[in-house]
């Protein structure tokens, strides 16, 4: 169980690393301008400017203290200009929301 968690805490540490949004050069080829909202489809990112790609993450608990799970599900990868968007199940905790990038 503590590896579990353990798993659960790094990941959830390794998504707020990868959402830090940073002013980048076009030399570095990463998406800028990114955005998140919530909507009925789900959480989504849209990134407006820059190159490369991006997606969503939602990191996410179980709300049972007795149950515990935890994870992050992700987006598609969508170029700038698009849009990612992933849609959790339903009776989880959502416990961080970022944007994770790539050139």
């Amino acid at each position: 169980m503590r590896i579990r968690r353990l798993s659960a805490v790094l990941l959830a540490t390794a998504l707020g690393a990868a959402t830090v949004v940073t002013g980048a050069t076009p030399a570095q080829a990463e998406p800028t301008d990114c955005t998140i909202s919530v909507t009925a489809e789900g959480y989504t990112s849209y990134c407006a400017s820059g190159t490369g790609y991006h997606l969503i993450g939602v990191s996410w608990k179980h709300p049972n203290p007795q149950m515990p799970e935890s994870g992050v599900w992700y987006g598609e990868w969508a170029p700038v200009g698009g849009k990612s968007v992933v849609k959790p199940p339903f009776a989880r905790e959502i416990t961080g929301v970022g944007v994770v990038k790539k050139g």
